[in-house]
């Protein structure tokens, strides 16, 4: 499997949220970058950092540019309810996203 260049993942995000123009590339492509870093911080701590995702894990900084997109405007909130309407969240935020979703590696020192 080969890996994906920010152009597809960018195209990716923005196809599965039905975006078709680019209002909102600067600020998708940030959070591509935001989650690129979270994981490999969180999966490498303890080791060398690669300077890309992982294949395996390209899917999941997808996954979690959709969760923290999405949740713009929801900051700290995990349910809201609104003229009969109740919603909640799966995930707080794309953090937390990632770390439930991504194995961190550890060394024995």
């Amino acid at each position: 499997m080969q890996q994906m260049t920010t152009a597809e993942k960018l195209a990716m995000v923005k196809s599965m949220m039905g975006i078709t123009d680019t209002s909102e590339d600067t600020v998708i492509t940030n959070y591509l970058t935001c989650a690129e870093r979270e994981i490999l911080t969180w999966r490498y701590s303890y080791g060398t950092i690669p300077e890309s995702v992982p294949v395996e894990y390209e899917m999941t900084q997808i996954h979690a540019v959709l969760a923290g997109y999405n949740l713009r405007g929801a900051e700290n909130q995990t349910s809201h309810s609104e003229n009969g309407i109740t919603r909640s969240f799966s995930y707080t935020d794309m953090v937390r996203y990632i770390r439930n979703n991504v194995i961190p590696l550890c060394k024995v020192l």
